[in-house]
Order: structure tokens, then sequence, then C-alpha cells
């Protein structure tokens, strides 16, 4: 009885502080322009150290700061901690964000949490008979009260947890909202590529913070599933940052959950500072992908002169230069030889000894507003330097 009434406890617990962490605040936005961010807390870097409800720039250690930091830009922040899909839309055709978006080249979107989570948390509020603002419900207050439960007590949060976890099974409220998103969300990137054509846009799907969390895990999954119909793998509007499946595989937000650590237990769904990171990575990758050019290769090799090499090469793909890379093994260490934005190029340098062998490997690169997008390397070539 005792293991039973703790787990109908935590769900109880559970959904208390997820209401808690839903907070509206006002946007704040940026005048700096080419990377533009839309979207919830999760964009905003909601939890981080330095995040603040009227932040002008996001976290350091935000998703949104690393990919600028990688751009060499500032982001125009129009994520708004709270913020659902018709909350986006409506900041999309305020007009607010029409400069930004005019000189935007990156966009990013992370949006759709909140259209699960307010409903959510208002069928948390009547179950459980809260009539409080959310903001004004404390933790500590809530331990306290479970801490003082009689027998008596035990067996009505037992029936209050019961109903509350059917109330959200198989929701048709919770159903229609995530059916509804779709609509939404086409019609956020619908306006993002009309005020921005020239843009390419990054969308984050929806992942499932309490996927190891008992109860909840399994009641989140069926509407978190259903909502990311919305995204899709193949858009030629937009790519798509699977965060569902990453998620999914490592253990990269604030959640932790162990029923027999009642101390360590923390509800917090928003990514961690290592889930920032890996978020970022993923857009970053993605971007790279999209503009770095095609794999370079070495047509020719040969040396003629001594400390000098001659290599031709080649790219199927228009390109802003290659980057020539040497090593003395061709498992070794990797230095920079060149950099060259000739297809054939003489390379007269005092790293290359007179006689020996070396491993030579390239690879090609576009530069965008100062930054270098890298193609992968080429097959590595062995060459000996002319005595």
């Amino acid at each position: 009885m005792r293991k039973k009434f703790k787990q109908l406890l935590f769900i109880l617990c559970m959904v208390i502080a997820i209401t808690m962490s839903y907070t509206i605040f006002t946007h704040a936005g940026s005048n700096k322009t080419g990377y533009v961010a839309f979207g919830d807390s999760i964009a905003a870097g909601y939890g981080l150290e330095g995040y603040t409800a009227d932040q002008d720039n996001p976290p350091a250690d935000s998703y949104q700061a690393i990919i600028s930091n990688f751009l060499k830009t500032s982001p125009a922040n129009y994520a708004v901690t709270g913020d659902d899909s018709t909350d986006c839309i409506n900041i999309l055709e305020s007009g607010n964000a029409d400069n930004m978006l005019s000189d935007a080249g990156i966009i990013t979107l992370s949006i759709g949490s909140n259209d699960l989570l307010k409903p959510f948390t208002g069928i948390v509020k009547e179950t459980l008979g809260i009539t409080e603002d959310i903001e004004s419900l404390d933790p500590s207050q809530i331990e306290k009260y479970y801490s003082n439960l009689d027998a008596s007590s035990i067996l009505e949060i037992t029936a209050i947890a019961n109903k509350l976890s059917n109330e959200l099974k198989d929701n048709a409220i919770l159903h229609e909202k995530a059916q509804a998103f779709s609509g939404n969300f086409n019609k956020i990137i619908d306006i993002i590529n009309q005020k921005a054509p020239d843009a390419s846009i990054y969308v984050t799907n929806i992942y499932n913070p309490y996927k190891d969390v008992m109860v909840l895990g399994d009641i989140a999954e069926t509407y978190i599933k259903e909502i990311n119909t919305a995204f899709s793998q193949d858009s030629e509007n937009y790519t798509l940052i699977d965060l569902y499946t990453l998620f999914k595989n490592e253990n990269l937000s604030n959640v932790k959950f162990n029923i027999s650590d009642l101390s360590s237990i923390n509800l917090d769904p928003h990514p961690s500072k290592e889930g920032h990171k890996r978020i970022a990575e993923t857009i970053i990758s993605a971007i790279e992908k999209k503009y770095a050019p095609a794999a370079a290769s070495i047509s020719q090799l040969k040396s003629t002169a001594k400390n000098t090499i001659t290599i031709k090469l080649t790219c199927k793909t228009d390109k802003s230069g290659y980057e020539i890379k040497f090593a003395t093994s061709k498992n070794g260490k990797w230095n920079t030889l060149e950099n060259t934005s000739k297809n054939t190029a003489k390379i007269k340098s005092s790293k290359l000894k007179a006689g020996k062998t070396y491993y030579i490997k390239a690879r090609s690169f576009n530069e965008i507003n100062g930054v270098k997008y890298y193609s992968q390397y080429s097959k590595v070539k062995k060459i000996q330097i002319k005595k």
C-alpha cells in the first residue's frame, strides 16, 4: 500500500510541478540581424544561468547563443516562455519581426509544447480543484502538506490521483489540441517563407521529457507522437531537427526521477545545459550540410622542387576555396598546410622537408558572412618531397 501511495503521490506532485513551470513572459526583441529565433521557453533558454524574463539576448549556454556564436552574429530573439503556436502566429502577423526577417539567413523555430501544456494545465487544475494562480503554488508547501497526511488523507489522495490519471489518458481535449497544431504550424511556416523567402528554416519537433517517469511518461508519449505528425522529414520549406529521437536516446532534459530517492526528484522538462549543447550541435550540423560544397578530390599531387608540392584539386560544385592538410603519417596529427582558392596550387613551405614523405588531404569550403562551411575530406594521398 505504501509503495502504491508513493507512486500515486508523485503523479500528483509531478503534474503540479509541471503547471508551475508554465509562466507567460513579455518578449524582449533584439536589434541584431542574420539569425532569428522563434519559439517558447526551450528556445528562450529558460532555467539556464543568466536567463531573465526580459532578456535581450538568450543565456550563453542556450542553443540560440551557441548557434549565433557559430554564425558570428547575434540572434534576434522572438522566443517567449509560455508561447504556443497561436502566440507565435500573432508575433509574426504583428509585423514586429519583419525587419529582422527581411535580413535573416537562418531561422530556428521551437514551438508546440505549450499547445499541449496549456490544456494539460487546465485539466490538472480542474481535477485537483486548484483555484489559485499557478505562479503562487509553492513546492515546499506541497512537500509539507504531504508529510502530514494521515490514513484517511492517503485514501483521498489515492482517489484523486487515479481520477487525474484517468482524465489525462485518451483525453478528447488533448487529442483535439494535438491535431489542431498542424494547421497552426503550417501557417507559421507559410508566413516565415513569405517574409523571409531567402532564409533557411530549422524546425525542432517535440521531445518527451518524462519518458522515464512512470505513468506520466506513457501518457505524455501518446500526445507527443500525435502532435509530431505535423512535422515532415522531407519538407521543401524547412529542415526538421529531430529532438524527439535525440532526447529519447539520451538524457538531455533536467528531469530526474527515482521513486526511492525523493530528495533527488527534478521535474523541470526543459533541456539541460548539455541538452542545449546537443540541440545546437544538431542544428549546426544541418546548417553545415546545407551550405557546404561537394567534397574535394585530389586529382594530381607531385613534388618537383625542394620544399614544394603541386596539387590539383577538383570540386563538383561551386566553392570559395580549399583547405589543404598534411601529416607525417597516415594516422598522425594533421596540420593546415595552406588555404587556396585555386584548383591547381604550387605550394612552397618550410613545413615540407626535403626527402621526407608526407600524407596530404584536402576539403573544399564555402565562406558566407565570415563563416566557413567545410565539405568532407578527400582521400589521403602520399608524396615524397624532392631533395
